[in-house]
């Protein structure tokens, strides 16, 4: 008799629940999508790279600076970017934040990073997410990738507004090189902040087909100051070895240069003052002169300046941020 009733409050319950199955499955499987997604965002920001060795018979004017020290910093699900920061002995009167190019891991601009410590100035290395030893992001295969070229814009003005905090009083100077020089020239078109001081593009990417690059060998020739520099860290640290450049981010390269040269007339606003910006072009670059002409239209307030090449940048920008204190 027990037994009979028991069996029969089971079945009611049972036949209670039937209707409601079908929802408890759907709830189940969205619970478990749901973790699954979740799991994938967790993953999504790659870790950077931040115990790099300084290569043997290296010269001392390209060792860090001392005092230096790296971090990793993520923005909005990115992966994490990759900032060194130093700091003169003296209390800095401005701050200067180097973007590091895609051809170079940030350790190639040490020795632009000493020569404004010299000049009494603080000194920040900025690598975006998905180059150099930078986080990757997910799926990304050894080469160098990004899904926007908004990804690198956004990541360094989270990075100064979260980490740096420049003041009126205590200004931050951008400088960028290569395809970083774009962003910087992208980053002043649209950036309105007094605590941001001026801008520095040194031989900016101008338009054109970008080359796709070869995998890194050690016997590789090379071809640039900053690559034969950037090649002795690399061969030491196999880490900072990606040099390919993938289809998307090429594509989403010259879709931000097509952007920025978009821009008819220079950008002018009626709340804030457009920064200051210098374009710099070595003296041995063919058309140099006029590339640099060209782009500083589209600019409110830019200026141009040929000099002798990357090893003088840093006497260059230091005469920049003192024009501009």
């Amino acid at each position: 008799m027990v037994y009979g009733r028991l069996m029969r409050s089971a079945l009611n319950r049972l036949v209670c629940l039937l209707p409601l199955a079908p929802a408890l499955v759907l709830a189940l499987t969205l619970g478990a999508c749901s973790k699954v997604e979740q799991a994938a965002r967790d993953m999504q920001p790659g870790k950077a790279f931040l115990d790099s060795q300084i290569p043997p018979g290296l010269s001392p004017q390209y060792f860090p600076p001392q005092g230096f020290v790296w971090g990793g910093y993520r923005a909005k699900g990115l992966p994490e970017a990759r900032y060194g920061v130093a700091s003169p002995p003296i209390n800095p009167r401005a701050q200067v934040m180097i973007l590091a190019d895609a051809d170079y891991p940030a350790e190639a601009y040490f020795e632009l990073a000493n020569q404004l410590l010299d000049q009494g100035y603080g000194i920040w290395l900025f690598e975006v997410p998905g180059q150099g030893g930078a986080g990757h992001y997910l799926l990304q295969n050894q080469s160098i990738f990004t899904k926007s070229y908004h990804d690198g814009q956004l990541s360094a003005l989270s990075f100064v507004r979260d980490i740096v905090h420049p003041t009126k009083d205590k200004p931050l100077f951008i400088v960028g090189t290569g395809y970083s020089a774009l962003s910087a020239l992208s980053l002043a078109a649209n950036t309105r902040d007094g605590a941001i001081a001026g801008f520095v593009a040194y031989q900016p990417y101008a338009g054109g087909e970008i080359a796709r690059g070869t995998v890194w060998h050690r016997e590789d020739a090379v071809a640039t100051y900053w690559g034969g520099i950037a090649q002795s860290w690399q061969m030491a640290n196999p880490d900072l070895r990606i040099r390919v450049k993938s289809d998307i981010w090429r594509d989403q390269t010259r879709k931000a240069f097509a952007e920025f040269n978009s821009l008819h007339l220079p950008v002018v606003s009626l709340t804030a003052k457009a920064p200051p910006v210098l374009i710099v072009e070595p003296r041995d670059a063919a058309g140099a002169a006029e590339v640099a002409k060209t782009l500083c239209n589209r600019l409110s307030v830019c200026k141009t300046e040929v000099t002798s090449g990357p090893q003088t940048l840093g006497q260059t920008v230091a005469v920049f941020v003192r024009a501009h204190l």
